[in-house]
C-alpha cells in the first residue's frame, strides 16, 4: 500500500531529509519557498481602502461634516427666530440676508445628505474587512526568511506573499504581496519552528538534482 505524503514538511523535517541544518536549508542558493501559518485578515498590498487606517480621510470628513452641520443648524434656527422677532441676536452675531440664509440652508441640506452616505461607506468597509479572513499558509518574504536564517526568529511579519499555486482570494492574485492584520492568536515572533515547505517544491528540487 503506497504511503500518503504530507502536503508540507516542517523546516526541521526537511533539514533532516536533506541531511542539513535548518540554517543551511534557508541559506541554500536553491532555497525553497518557505511558508508559515496565518489566521487573520489578509489584504492586497495595494488595497489601501481596506487596510488599517485606510478610512482615515473618510472618518475625518464625516466628523467635519457633523460639526459643520451642527453649527449651521444652530445658526439657521437663531437667524429664523430673529427674523420672526422671537430672538435678539448677540453682539457677536450678524443678521444674515435671505440669500445668505438660503446659502446656509443649501449647505446644511448637502451635509444632511452626505453624512448617511459616508456612514454607510464606513459600514460597508467594516463588513468587507471581515470577509478578508484567511486561515492557512502564506509564503514568507525573502527578507523574513533571511532574518530567520540569521537570527533564528524575526518579528512577526506585516507582509507576505499569497502562495502559489492558488486561485487567489478576494481578488488577490497568487504571488501578490499581502498585508497582514489582526492575527490570532497574536504572535510576536516568527521562528524556525514556524516555517514549512511544500512537498511539491521538495519533490521538484529533488528531481532536478538527480
Amino acid at each position: 500500500m503506497p504511503t500518503i505524503e504530507p502536503l508540507t514538511l516542517t523546516l526541521a523535517e526537511l533539514a533532516e531529509r536533506w541531511n542539513m541544518s535548518p540554517q543551511q536549508v534557508l541559506e541554500s542558493p536553491h532555497a525553497l519557498p518557505m511558508y508559515f501559518y496565518f489566521d487573520g485578515l489578509v489584504f492586497d498590498f495595494n488595497d489601501k481602502w481596506h487596510r488599517a487606517n485606510g478610512d482615515a480621510s473618510v472618518l475625518q470628513a464625516l466628523e467635519q461634516h457633523k460639526t459643520r452641520l451642527s453649527t449651521l443648524e444652530i445658526d439657521l434656527q437663531r437667524q429664523t427666530m430673529h427674523k420672526r422677532g422671537l430672538l435678539k441676536l448677540t453682539q457677536w452675531e450678524e443678521a444674515l440676508s435671505d440669500e445668505e440664509l438660503q446659502s446656509q440652508q443649501t449647505e446644511a441640506d448637502r451635509l444632511t445628505e452626505e453624512i448617511p452616505q459616508l456612514t454607510e461607506q464606513l459600514k460597508q468597509r467594516r463588513e468587507e474587512r471581515q470577509r478578508r479572513v484567511r486561515n492557512g499558509l502564506l509564503r514568507a518574504a525573502p527578507r523574513t526568511v533571511a532574518e530567520i536564517a540569521k537570527r533564528g526568529q524575526v518579528r512577526f511579519p506585516q507582509f507576505a506573499y499569497m502562495p502559489h499555486p492558488a486561485e487567489g482570494e478576494h481578488g488577490i492574485a497568487a504571488g501578490a504581496v499581502v498585508a497582514l492584520e489582526d492575527g490570532f492568536p497574536l504572535k510576536e515572533f516568527l521562528g524556525v519552528a514556524d516555517l514549512v515547505a511544500s512537498m511539491a517544491d521538495v519533490r521538484l528540487a529533488e528531481d532536478s538534482a538527480t
